[in-house]
């Protein structure tokens, strides 16, 4: 992770001094925004996306005729929900909840994500200096930090908190992002990107060894990968 905060700041110093000799265009800023499943118009599902799934981070770009790399750090939670399987045909108590016979469960991960993207795309200018549109799709990588982990079994039982070493969720995870953008007087930014998972979410074994092991079903996870929109508002103070 050092070495991915390196690169970028080495990217941001070359940029810097490649503007300073008149060669390139240069910018750096903050950026907010959120992640969603599905796109939307609609002004409460986008209140709704900030106040849920809020991103914050820092983003750089240096330009040559058009075309860009953009590196950028961002930071977010995430929640994931999912639906196992038990595989007992007996009322059983694991971990404290009490499973109803043939009973299924919910599992909730909350992680925090450290992303770092390095976009690679082109920029057209509509009218100079007042709009442009953009087009960009780069590498990714995401840092997950786990969070607070709860179970519940299926309309019997209100989510309990457990153990979040539990599921063997992977610490670093690889995606491809593309999206478009546009530009506005050359200092504000929306982008829209798409984050294609490669990495799947579970290691090999998805459940650790604990008491939940020998109880749940985990064939309709083990291909999970984390895919999501995320749109993003920026600011360039160079």
């Amino acid at each position: 992770m050092k070495k991915t905060f390196l690169l970028i700041a080495a990217l941001l110093m070359m940029g810097s001094a490649a503007f300073a000799g008149g060669g390139i265009d240069f910018g750096i800023g903050p950026k907010v925004g959120y992640q969603t499943a599905k796109l939307s118009y609609q002004k409460e599902d986008i209140k709704a996306g900030f106040a849920n799934h809020l991103t914050v981070g820092l983003f750089g770009r240096v330009e040559i005729f058009g075309f860009y790399v953009q590196p950028e750090v961002l930071w977010f939670k995430t929640s994931n929900a999912f639906d196992l399987n038990t595989n007992v045909d007996y009322e059983t108590e694991i971990a404290g909840i009490s499973i109803p016979s043939g009973a299924d469960v919910t599992f909730t991960l909350n992680s925090m994500t450290f992303q770092v993207p390095v976009f690679l795309g082109y920029k057209y200018e509509i009218v100079d200096d007042i709009i442009a549109i953009r087009a960009q799709v780069g590498p990714t990588l995401n840092f997950n930090i786990p969070q607070k982990t709860y179970a519940a079994a299926i309309g019997t039982s209100e989510p309990v908190e457990i153990n979040n070493e539990t599921f063997s969720t992977k610490s670093i995870g690889f995606g491809l992002q593309g999206g478009l953008g546009v530009d506005v007087i050359d200092r504000i930014t929306l982008d829209i990107n798409y984050n294609f998972g490669i990495s799947k979410l579970f290691g090999a074994n998805i459940i650790n060894n604990t008491e939940w092991g020998q109880y749940i079903d985990t064939n309709n996870i083990s291909n999970v990968h984390t895919n999501m929109f995320m749109v993003t508002v920026g600011y360039k103070f160079l």
